[in-house]
């Protein structure tokens, strides 16, 4: 098995191995995965919940709620993207995509690595990337 320094220089060399490329996929989609398992873990009892309140409330919309656990489900089906079928958020969408804020991390880190910069160094620089909306942060020193 790789270490993961091999793997963030084989990156630095080419973008195009094979090996480098199967293991950024299959690590994108444990994160995905994950993800995924959470949204599941919090939709379960969101949706017994809603569906319970519609059954107790009666009346001609009293699938409302429920209505709404879908669609947050949905949406969050599309963020995730688990297999990379879904059509984008659109643009507006404040955090983009998981797909999108993956790609700004992993950009700032392979800067961050081609740049000599600490693990400390890399951290703050990701931090900073989020917090400008997926903007490469300044470097001061160059």
């Amino acid at each position: 098995m790789a270490h993961f320094g091999s793997i963030i220089h084989a990156m630095k060399e080419s973008n195009e191995s094979p090996r480098v490329k199967l293991a950024r996929d299959a690590f994108v989609l444990q994160l995905k995965l994950l993800a995924d398992g959470i949204r599941d873990a919090i939709l379960i009892p969101l949706s017994l919940l809603a569906s319970l309140i519609g059954l107790v409330e009666g009346g001609e919309n009293c699938d409302e709620k429920f209505r709404r656990v879908i669609k947050l489900g949905r949406r969050s089906e599309r963020w995730i993207n688990l297999f990379g079928d879904q059509p984008p958020l659109g643009v507006t969408h404040p955090a983009g995509s998981m797909d999108t804020i993956l790609n700004q991390v992993e950009s700032v880190v392979l800067d961050q690595y081609r740049k000599g910069r600490s693990a400390a160094e890399t951290r703050a620089a990701v931090r900073e990337a989020m917090k400008d909306g997926g903007s490469k942060p300044a470097d001061k020193s160059e």
